[in-house]
Formats: C-alpha cells, structure tokens, sequence
C-alpha cells in the first residue's frame, strides 16, 4: 500500500537525520584518533602480512569473524510502540512495509562484512593463494548468506517473539560459518546444495510466518532497545539529554567510600565517589579509556603515536567524568544537605584527581611490557590537570 510505504519513507527519513544529527559529534571529536589508529592497523596488518606462516589457519579466521557479523541480522523496523493500535487494521497491507525494513536492512549491515573480507584478500592470497573465482565464490556466499540470514531472523521474530532466540543464532551462526568456509575452499558443489536447501527452507518458513499475527508490540521493544544501544554509544563523545543512567549496585567497591573520612566537609566527596561507583556509564568509560590507554602503552612501538593517543584519552576521560557532575543533569543529592555549593566542585575536582593518578599508574604498570617508561604516566597527569584547571565548569 503507498500509504505504508509513504509511512516508511518518513520514518526513515526522521532516522537517519536523528543518526546523522549524533554521529557527526561522534566523528567530530575522534576523527584524530580513528586516523592514528587507523593508519597503526594498517601499517601493522602490511607488516604481518610479511611474516604470517604459511600454515595460519587465514580460511578459518575470515570464515568465522564474517560468519559472526553475518549472523546478527536483527531487522530494523521501525516500528513504534502505537503502531500496535494504528496499524491493526492495515496488518495485511503491512508486506510492502516490510519488505522496504528489510532492504535496509540488509545493505546496511552487509557493508561491515564486505570491508572485513575485502581486508582479509591479502592474507588469503599470502596463505592459502585461492583462485580469482574462489574469491568470488566467497563475496557471492556473503551476500546470499545476508538476504537468508536477514529474512530467518525476520520470521523467527515475528513467529518466535525471541523464544529459543540463542539457539536460533548459534544455528545460523554455524551454518555461516561452515557454508563459507565450503565457498573459499572453492567446493562450488556441496556449497550449491546447502545454498538451495537454506532458500527452500527460508521461503517455507516464511510463509508460516505470515499466518501469525504481527507483534507489534515485541518489534516495538527491539526497536527502543536497539536505539537505546545507539544513544548509550553517542553518550561518550556527546550530552544525551533524555538518555535514563543506568545504576549498578557495586558491593565490592564499597571500601572506595570507607576511605573517605566521615565528617561533613566530605558529604558532596561522597556522593559524588559513591554516585560515580554506582553509575554505569561514568565507570565504564573511565575502565575502557583506561584500558585502551594500558593496551596502547603496551604494544604500541611508536612513541610519537603512543603519546598522542595517551594524552588525547587522558583529556576526553578527565573531560567527559567533569562533565557528568557538573552538567545539570549532574548530582542533585546536595542539595538535601547544609552545605555550601562550592564543595560540589571542590569534590569532583579530588574525584578527577584520585582518577587520574590511577589511570597513570595502570598504564604505567602496563609500559613494563617494552620497557618502563615514566612519559606515559607524566602525560596523563599533566594533562589532566590542564583540563581540570582550564575546562569551563558552566
């Protein structure tokens, strides 16, 4: 029905405008660093790709890395959680609806896969050295393998509403994975049969989805939970204003609060401590900004490069952690005590500074890999405190 199709296309057009009106904050503030580290993997990848044995398993590992992106098709829908009302009476007309999710669906996730297999070429041609047209036998297996994956995952949502949802995946999964493999090894026979099997199967199962009822409200659920994943993404490069913080219960850091004195120039320093503990978004990217920083001291043999990237993290960690507790969706909880407002800022500033000198002290720990190298744990400090003392509080 143009009705519904009228309706899709203005739904589309209002996400990607809301996926562009976020990701271009995401880009603006680390394209320096998806540069850099772009141009290490590279450099590295064309390096080991000079020294890789000849008996590297390489028709295993891009068989399975691209079987597990291929096997998470999870259909973008759009569907909103009124449309169980609205749409009831336009259920048999929803086919063109559908079938225009599931196109853009499908050619945006296949793009990830084809950049991965295009990558790996090299390291097929270094190990296993495959014909042009096995080659061609593996992109051909990719994007049947997507439109099949894609609709199954369609239809189980619609017949299943997720029931025996992780064995549905781990068979498709497997089933990728081998069928792949069969069509890099160039077995153009055994791939043909499994290939018309799966079709056969998929338009059988299909059309015993159709004789079910459409979830509306179950595709609604995956719908909120697949852009919450987005806005929880965005939230680490930018202010989400509706984003809800999730809140963990962390016994085992308990004893962080414990070390503060009780007195009551301390309350806004534990709250804050406690608050920062608690929250899920705060800690964990404190932990992964942390960790990127120790892996990159590590293993990284450039020093140049290892103290850009250290010190840009070192910034965006004290930064994003400011950020969170003096915005206005920050702390509240002071203001049920009597006590001046200034220790709020006083408080974070001692957070920032705890943070900080133990970033630089993992990262220090982790330098030991090479050689031990104090520059990494000056940077992280000295900058740090530049971005405590001269970042905006407003």
């Amino acid at each position: 029905m143009k009705n519904l199709e009228g309706i899709w296309g203005k739904r589309f057009q209002q996400y990607l405008k809301e996926l562009f009106k976020y990701l271009r904050f995401v880009f603006a503030t680390s394209y320096i660093a998806l540069i850099i580290a772009g141009s290490f993997a590279v450099g590295y990848y064309m390096k080991w790709l000079q020294v890789v044995p000849y008996e590297f398993p390489s028709e295993w590992l891009v068989s399975t890395i691209c079987g597990i992106l291929l096997s998470f098709s999870s259909p973008t829908t759009l569907i909103r959680e009124p449309d169980q009302v609205f749409f009831l009476q336009l259920e048999s007309g929803m086919g063109s609806y559908f079938r225009k999710a599931l196109i853009w669906t499908y050619w945006s996730q296949i793009f990830s896969v084809l950049v991965i297999y295009c990558a790996a070429i090299p390291l097929l041609l270094k190990v296993e050295s495959p014909s042009l047209w096995k080659i061609s036998m593996g992109l051909c297996a990719i994007l049947i393998l997507k439109y099949l994956n894609v609709q199954i995952e369609f239809s189980n949502h619609r017949k299943k509403q997720g029931k025996h949802h992780f064995i549905d995946r781990l068979l498709q999964l497997s089933l990728s994975i081998m069928v792949l493999k069969l069509a890099i090894e160039g077995e153009i026979i055994l791939f043909s049969i499994i290939i018309v099997i799966l079709l056969v199967y998929e338009k059988q199962y299909r059309k015993k989805a159709i004789l079910e009822p459409i979830p509306y409200d179950y595709f609604s659920k995956i719908e909120s939970a697949r852009m919450a994943r987005f806005y929880r993404f965005v939230s680490y490069f930018t202010d989400v204003p509706f984003l809800k913080e999730n809140i963990s219960r962390r016994v085992w850091l308990d004893f962080a609060t414990k070390l503060i004195r009780y007195d009551q120039k301390n309350t806004s320093l534990y709250l804050i401590v406690r608050t920062f503990m608690r929250t899920d978004e705060s800690i964990y990217l404190w932990l992964r900004l942390t960790i990127i920083s120790a892996f990159i001291v590590a293993f990284v043999k450039v020093p140049f490069v290892v103290s850009m990237i250290v010190s840009a993290l070192s910034f965006a960690t004290i930064y994003q952690i400011k950020h969170m507790f003096i915005s206005p969706m920050g702390v509240r909880m002071n203001a049920f005590y009597p006590i001046p407002v200034s220790n709020q800022q006083i408080a974070v500033n001692r957070l920032l500074r705890a943070l900080m000198l133990l970033q630089g002290s993992i990262v220090l720990i982790s330098s030991f890999v090479q050689s031990a190298s104090f520059i990494s744990f000056v940077l992280i400090i000295v900058i740090g405190e530049m971005t405590i003392r001269f970042t905006g509080t407003k």
